[in-house]
């Protein structure tokens, strides 16, 4: 069974030797070696020097962006994951599982909860793509797409007010997920970390701009009719989670989950936040 893990790796130098720790612990589930695709970008402090000392350790590939940067960050982050995706198809053809992980200073360097990404791979049938909760608290809800809050907050015309109300909401069936331990359906999630069926996603793109055509027919407009809330007519700058997850559900009716248990526990010092680096 081939594994990859995706990292997207900018001035992450505090960040990747967590990150590396728990990819470590992530290898103890898989008897082949894990593939670590990194799409690195010119940083000023030292990842890239962090990365070649452990490629003796690891299998890592590193891809160096040598494109002109955009002046837009979810742009730039976006073009990075879609390096990451091509990589595999091209190199890792039999790979089955892409887990793309975030190497910042906070969202995956608590340690990992190996035997709660265990249930899950035991629970493969149920998910096409899952993602999990945090000890630190969920923070990344401008991925996070669920039934009727589907479309970005921040292409509304008062993303304070949306943001709000689907947090209120989502918190309620997260709460009532962690009792049951049941997976939560979505359009879109995120949270740091996420594990891919890489058959269903390999033809699938991170992008920034808005494709309504993959939108469930009226549930935008269910949105604006719960919040009050129109929509802005721009259909670029957002979330580019949101395109790669609801392309995969447009063509291949893909099951998108989130686990309602934590996977990272709180880093030493870490106090429970609420939205943070997303929103």
């Amino acid at each position: 069974m081939t594994v990859c893990i995706g990292l997207c790796v900018y001035n992450n130098g505090f960040g990747l030797p967590y990150v590396f720790n728990n990819i470590e612990r992530i290898q103890t589930l898989f008897t082949e070696k894990i593939n670590v695709i990194v799409a690195y970008d010119e940083s000023h402090d030292n990842s890239l020097g962090y990365l070649i000392s452990k490629k003796d350790s690891f299998n890592i590939h590193i891809l160096k962006n040598l494109d002109q940067r955009s002046t837009s960050r979810v742009e730039n982050i976006s073009n990075a994951r879609n390096k990451i995706v091509k990589y595999i198809n091209v190199h890792f053809t039999d790979t089955e599982y892409m887990m793309m992980m975030d190497s910042n200073e906070y969202s995956c360097i608590g340690d990992i909860y190996v035997d709660t990404l265990r249930e899950v791979l035991e629970k493969k049938e149920e998910w096409d793509a899952v993602s999990f909760d945090r000890d630190a608290g969920y923070y990344d809800h401008w991925a996070l797409s669920f039934d009727p809050f589907i479309y970005s907050f921040f292409h509304t015309n008062d993303y304070v007010k949306v943001v709000t109300k689907m947090r209120e909401i989502f918190n309620k069936i997260l709460e009532k997920a962690k009792i049951t331990g049941a997976f939560i359906p979505v359009y879109s999630a995120f949270n740091g970390f996420s594990i891919y069926k890489w058959s269903i996603f390999k033809n699938c793109k991170y992008d920034t701009d808005i494709e309504l055509s993959f939108f469930p027919k009226k549930i935008v407009q269910k949105q604006i009719e719960i919040t009050g809330v129109p929509i802005i007519s721009n259909f670029t700058e957002d979330c580019e989670h949101r395109h790669f997850h609801l392309q995969a559900i447009h063509q291949y009716d893909a099951k998108i989950r989130i686990y309602p248990k934590s996977l990272f526990s709180l880093f030493k010092g870490e106090k429970k936040v609420g939205c943070r680096g997303s929103c």
